[in-house]
């Protein structure tokens, strides 16, 4: 490793202290800039440098995932499938079907939605 790249992630570290500092202050960045004689230009550029080293440090991997051996979603149960209504109401496109098993609750919700539309 050449010196200047040492020196460079040295200050890196040192910088990444003061982005620490910095987000546990709950200050602005001017705020925390001026409170600590930092000047705004040297904080950006240290946290580009800082963001910058951080990517080319990073490594892309990649993990095989196998496909689950059972339906990923279940099939829904067939009472929903032999629906049938026994009043149908259409209003602007939507469709709202009811029979016998539809409670007044959920009927008025319904139709208080649609009374929306």
């Amino acid at each position: 490793m050449d010196t200047r790249l040492a020196t460079t992630n040295i200050r890196i570290q040192q910088w990444a202290a003061v982005f620490k500092s910095k987000a546990e202050s709950g200050l602005t960045v001017d705020e925390y800039c001026d409170k600590n004689g930092i000047t705004r230009n040297a904080y950006y550029y240290w946290l580009r440098r800082a963001r910058i080293a951080a990517l080319e440090n990073t490594q892309t991997t990649f993990v095989e995932l196998k496909a689950p051996e059972t339906e990923a979603f279940p099939q829904a149960p067939t009472a929903i499938h032999s629906f049938i209504p026994q009043l149908t109401i259409e209003k602007n496109g939507l469709v709202i079907g009811v029979n016998s098993n539809t409670t007044k609750e959920l009927l008025a919700l319904a139709l208080e939605v649609v009374s929306y539309v």
